[in-house]
């Protein structure tokens, strides 16, 4: 799916906000929409693993994609929710949930649908399963690296090791992942924007093939 297919499908989400929420005078659309410009809406991949690896209590992640691909491989701790559950299933009170699917459509959805219900505290994860391959199990640093890169890549590996995945330095540019953290303005999906799969859900299998392949 394109950068423009996501961004029209995401509007669509919110215009089935708003048209929900017109019968929800508790629901205040002013400030979802501005939770959405300011993109308070998201979480970054190194931020969430952050957020794994200190155990935060009050952090649920949620997982939207098919059972099946569920199975064989999520982010740690996420517990499988389809889409079409989350408008019945329970949270603790004070619950800071994250959901993640293949991309951002369904992860907006669900995150109209929570917001919708009253939950506060609701982010999704922009690019998915994607960026959380490319970010924190896999991260890649390229030959002509700039100095940042090289500090974001330092924190990187730190997360990727911690969660069994295999950071890769000295790779041909066209071999590093990019997406919103990275990608030229522009550019269309992150499978896109660099050699390789075609799709972003191309780029999952491929890199969950070689994950399974380690062993990890």
């Amino acid at each position: 799916m394109t950068t423009v297919h996501q961004t029209l499908a995401i509007c669509a989400a919110v215009l089935g906000l708003a048209a929900a929420a017109a019968d929800r005078p508790d629901v205040d659309v002013a400030v979802l929409a501005a939770e959405m410009v300011s993109e308070r809406d998201h979480i970054t991949a190194p931020e969430l693993a952050e957020r794994i690896m200190r155990q935060d209590a009050s952090l649920h992640v949620i997982d939207l994609r098919p059972r099946a691909d569920y199975d064989v491989l999520h982010i740690p701790t996420a517990t499988h929710a389809p889409l079409e559950t989350l408008a019945r299933q329970p949270f603790p009170r004070g619950a800071s949930l994250v959901l993640y699917s293949e991309g951002s459509t369904h992860s907006a959805q669900g995150w109209v649908l929570l917001r919708l219900r009253g939950q506060r505290d609701v982010r999704f994860l922009r690019e998915g399963m994607y960026e959380w391959l490319s970010r924190v199990m896999e991260p890649r640093l390229a030959t002509d690296a700039t100095d940042l890169e090289r500090q974001e890549f330092a924190r990187a590996e730190v997360q990727s090791r911690f969660f069994g995945g295999q950071p890769r330095s000295n790779m041909p540019r066209a071999e590093v992942p990019v997406g919103y953290w990275s990608a030229p303005s522009g550019s269309t999906s992150p499978a896109t924007a660099s050699a390789g799969p075609t799709t972003t859900a191309d780029a999952i299998r491929a890199t969950v093939g070689a994950i399974r392949r380690r062993g990890c």
